[in-house]
């Protein structure tokens, strides 16, 4: 297994932000499914935590027929969003291989 320059703190950056998402994702749909009024603090905490393609699903929202558009899908989108952020942030700043570690 190769070693990254930054790997480990880049891993518990993606870590950490990647619960960050799970907590608000599954709080948000416990509301959703639960309340019958649901006021979503931690559903638009979750689209700023997903910035940028949290912003870009909320903005694009419109463009889901009307059939399958439902606030869990969209809460289920924007998780999956922020989980994919979560690797991009970890391939992003582990850096380059250790030198002379093999494959």
């Amino acid at each position: 297994m190769r070693r990254y320059r930054n790997g480990k703190v880049a891993a518990v950056l993606a870590v950490v932000y990647a619960a960050l998402v799970l907590v608000l994702g599954v709080i948000s749909l416990v509301i959703l499914l639960t309340v019958r009024d649901p006021i979503l603090l931690t559903g638009v905490a979750l689209i700023g935590v997903t910035f940028p393609l949290g912003w870009l699903i909320w903005w694009g929202w419109d463009l889901v027929p009307p059939s399958i558009a439902s606030p869990v899908l969209l809460t289920v989108v924007l998780a999956g969003a922020g989980l994919l952020q979560a690797w991009l942030i970890w391939r992003v700043f582990r850096g380059r291989p250790v030198p002379g570690d093999g494959v």
